[in-house]
């Protein structure tokens, strides 16, 4: 792959950002793409491939960098979260991609003027999460709050929610400190916003924003449902010509909501109705509901079920969760006048016969902005042709006096309808002023015609030739897209090949990540991940051992299938990539060290069976109805966890087998490895031994060993003709459950405060939330104080990324321990070996106030059980872990002499 920087070039670079730049293979490619998903023949157009990407952390870097743009002739890309789909942070001319992901501080928030004042790469979200702590709220804010940057949208310019009351987001920014290509810094403010809102950077990058904020009330929904868009579009004007007092007024089509309910199979809206939904302060209400009852009826509308219209509401970031059926969207969105509403949703609805979806958002009284999708196979011949539907509905928004959403890359020859002459003339004589060469961001928002450099000429000519009788050619991409059949062939299973050109590319599962959020590069993302997979499954890249590494890194903590646009099952997806790296040999040097402890000891840590079991103190037996697995890490690490568990069993009179020098481990570690054959042997093994017991339900200690056994297990046995019908409980849940019964009551009061830590495989992998805090609760004496994340959106411990990143298990243990801290409690409660391991040693090596308990000791604690200390095994074994991992990598298996190295 082509790199146009020299050495000097790079090794400048180098100098100012150390770690903060790459220039492989794997990041250039996961940065040249956004949220659109464009043909191919039109991506080959461009140099979409950056020679670098850089994430600077203050200003200065970035004059720094600006300085050597000029001096070197580089062209530089500025990029927020990639979650536009106009082309605008997407290179054109290769050149530096400058990711400001790290520049995430909000810096001030004034109550009293209710603004704030943020660098360039916070996310929206996480903004209002503050304003709402100190009683404000944002304004107005884009439909991909949870992914989109400050800066981003400032740069992309645009409406979203909040926009019916206080406009387009240039209404919501007091100013902006943007540094210019020659490295000089500059505010903008007022009339000058013009020259930096909505132009994607080509006048330079924004380093600092300063926005509006509101009053934080609570809302109030109204749904409103009518019988055709004729008296819908009359409700629409209506509610401008009384000037009803609302925040935010949103429309959606039949096709809309009949897609949307499919996606989701979730069927309560009618799907022979066009839906607005309206949102106002709850203190507007007596002034606004009646109002509303009033114009609804007189337009032979219903008002929906409150219940209805606050699900209606709270799904609002997610429009495109009917993706999955595509699984590509052509996708199209336009801002027409509102009295025209009615013309254009209806000719696009003959035209295309109810296959473009439509929903929209009112922009003030007087303007919609309308974004459109209709499913397509980008897989497909067809799909080039069937794109142009894409420009045919911009092409029909134009005829009625509207005009497309913004202009980025790929909407160049519309800038002179979209700015208007003179203002597009005006920009042009300013960044021809700071910026001759043109390095900032070429090939945007400046059309050929007046840039006779632009990179993107080739692009604007096929634009131009696919816009002409669009109608036709689209309508000939939709029938081949259908005439043809589904032969496309891919190296991955169908379920993790289809969630690959399904993904969104929204970047909403960037923002909850525990790699990302250790090391922010992009391909360390799901969202990265998916794009390499597309580009892999479609023969662009190999499955070499620098793609293998970027897919491996993940902890498998699931939040990223929480926030999920097409709600795939990511976590499964990528333990199931494992398989697929080690038919491409390659695996990762750790687990192979693991994988020969599992098959020569039986566990993790290659120690002797017997000399694991010193712990294990009271009676057991071979044969009955439950079993107890201690695991690898309770086991060992923390054995107390298992010696806890045995002695509270033992006080309740609970008879349980135990497997003693037999039991095994579960099989995880070779799973994560990609040693399939090697796990199938050890679940045929384990299945007959339970089976030779006679057990019917198996409690755990480790999160991990219980996610292992209820999920790959039956898949497992299914796979090899095996039954397996045992019950697999976690030690919370089987505790919850004598609780209820009143087989387990508490005699000792224990005075601490304690939070506790939803382990992820506990946690977000089966939803246990309420058994362990029901434990909590039932003993007496403990306050029970929540961290800011829990249940749900619990941060992981990173534990996991020891076999790929060390830095990254420290910066998630030391996250996860300051959230405990600021609690004020004396312990952090964890249901999990690893998890206890990682923030016992972190505890310690912080000097923290807080301490890490496990909760099994609680318990047995408030029985009157003695317990014991894990502090010093287990400062000595993560150092052995470290030492083990310290040099893990993902990399090819060497063959030598029929021996694998």
């Amino acid at each position: 792959m082509k790199n146009n920087l020299s050495a000097k070039q790079m090794v400048r670079i180098q100098e100012i950002f150390g770690e903060r730049v790459r220039f492989n293979k794997v990041e250039r490619i996961v940065y040249s793409h956004d949220m659109g998903i464009m043909p191919e023949q039109i991506r080959g157009l461009m140099e979409c491939v950056p020679d670098a990407v850089v994430q600077p952390i203050n200003v200065e870097e970035v004059i720094a960098l600006c300085k050597i743009s000029c001096e070197e002739n580089i062209p530089l890309v500025p990029r927020g979260a990639g979650s536009a789909g106009f082309g605008g942070s997407v290179p054109a001319k290769a050149g530096v991609v400058v990711d400001f992901v790290r520049m995430n501080q909000i810096l001030a928030i004034d109550t009293e003027k209710m603004t704030a004042c943020v660098q360039p790469g916070v996310i929206w979200s996480n903004l209002e999460k503050e304003l709402n702590k100190r009683g404000l709220a944002l304004r107005a804010y884009p439909s991909s709050a949870n992914s989109s940057t400050v800066a981003g949208w400032v740069a992309q310019g645009g409406s979203g929610y909040g926009s019916y009351e206080f406009g387009d987001c240039s209404q919501n920014i007091i100013s902006a400190d943007v540094v210019l290509p020659n490295g000089e810094l500059k505010t903008f403010s007022g009339e000058g916003l013009k020259y930096i809102y909505n132009l994607c950077g080509i006048t330079g990058m924004i380093v600092k924003v300063e926005v509006k904020a509101r009053e934080k009330d609570e809302e109030s929904v109204i749904l409103s449902a009518f019988p055709d868009m004729k008296s819908t579009a009359k409700f629409l004007n209506g509610l401008s010509e009384k000037k009803i007092l609302l925040w935010n007024v949103s429309l959606t089509t039949p096709a809309y909501t009949a897609l949307k309910q499919k996606a989701l199979e979730h069927y309560v809206l009618p799907e022979d109705q066009y839906l607005v939904t309206m949102v106002f302060p709850k203190p507007r209400r007596s002034s606004v509901e009646k109002q509303i009852q009033d114009l609804t009826a007189a337009y032979n509308g219903k008002i929906m079920r409150e219940k209805l219209a606050k699900e209606e509401w709270e799904d609002k970031f997610y429009p495109m969760r009917f993706k999955k059926l595509g699984p590509t969207l052509v996708a199209s969105e336009v801002v027409i006048p509102i009295k025209e509403v009615e013309s254009f949703v209806s000719e696009i609805e003959r035209k295309y016969k109810g296959e473009f979806a439509l929903e929209g958002t009112m922009v003030g009284s007087d303007k919609i902005s309308i974004l459109g999708f209709m499913l397509a196979d980008e897989r497909k011949l067809g799909f080039p042709l069937a794109y142009a539907c894409a420009l045919d509905v911009i092409d029909t928004g134009e005829k009625y006096d509207g005009k497309v959403f913004s202009i980025g890359m790929y909407f160049t020859d519309r800038a002179r309808n979209f700015y208007g002459v003179q203002q597009l003339d005006e920009i042009w004589r300013y960044k021809q002023s700071i910026d001759r060469e043109n390095l900032m961001n070429p090939g945007k928002i400046i059309p050929p015609s007046i840039d006779k450099n632009s990179p993107t000429k080739k692009l604007t000519t096929a634009m131009k030739v696919a816009n002409a009788g669009s109608g036709l050619i689209g309508l000939a991409g939709r029938l081949l897209s259908k005439w043809q059949g589904n032969n496309f062939e891919s190296p991955l299973d169908e379920h993790l090949t289809d969630d690959t050109f399904s993904c969104a590319m929204c970047g909403y599962c960037r923002n909850v990540c525990t790699v990302f959020d250790a090391m922010p590069w992009e391909s360390n993302s799901p969202r990265g991940k998916y794009f390499l997979l597309n580009q892999y499954i479609k023969g662009k890249i190999p499955m070499d051992d620098e793609v293998g590494k970027a897919l491996y890194a993940c902890t498998t903590c699931k939040k990223c299938d929480t926030v999920c646009q097409i709600r795939a099952h990511n976590a499964h997806h990528w333990m199931a990539l494992r398989y697929e790296f080690y038919k491409n040999k390659l695996h990762n040097t750790g687990l192979e060290f693991i994988r020969n402890n599992v098959l020569t000891t039986g566990n993790f840590w290659g120690i002797p069976a017997q000399e694991r079991l010193k712990w294990l103190d009271v009676a057991t037996e071979k044969h009955g109805e439950i079993a107890y697995w201690s695991g690898c890490w309770a086991a060992t690490i923390m054995d107390n966890m298992a010696q806890n568990t045995t002695r509270i069993l033992e006080h309740l009179e609970i008879p349980f087998v135990h497997y003693g020098e037999d039991e095994r481990c579960c099989g995880l570690y070779l799973a994560l490895g990609g040693y399939k054959k090697d796990f199938q042997e050890l679940v045929k093994s384990n299945l007959e031994m339970f089976k030779k017991s006679g057990v019917e339900t198996i409690v755990f200690s480790c999160p991990g060993c219980y996610a292992t056994f209820n999920e790959n297990y039956p898949q497992m046995a299914l796979e090899m003709g095996l039954e397996c019908n045992i019950r697999f409980k976690h030690i919370v849940v089987y505790l919850s459950e004598l609780i209820a019964d009143g087989k387990l009551t508490f005699t000792t009061p224990l005075n601490h405060k304690v939070t506790y830590h939803d382990s992820c495989h506990v946690g977000r992998w089966f939803g246990h939330y309420h058994e362990p805090r029901n434990i909590i609760l039932a003993i007496p004496g403990l306050e029970l104080r929540e961290m800011e994340h829990v249940k749900e959106q619990g941060l992981c411990c990173g534990l996991v990324s020891a076999f790929d990143s060390l830095p990254s298990v420290a910066h998630s243990g030391m996250t996860r321990v300051r959230e405990a801290e600021a609690t004020g409690a004396e312990y952090l409660v964890t249901n999990c070996a690893g998890c206890g391991s990682q923030f016992n040693a972190t505890c310690h090596a912080m000097g923290t106030k807080v301490k890490q308990m496990d909760l099994t000791e609680l318990v047995a604690r408030a029985i009157g059980i003695p317990t014991n200390d894990p502090s010093e095994k287990i400062g000595a074994y993560m150092g052995q872990c470290v030492e083990l991992l310290k040099d893990s990598v993902l990399a090819p298996i060497v063959v030598s002499q029929g021996t694998k190295k």
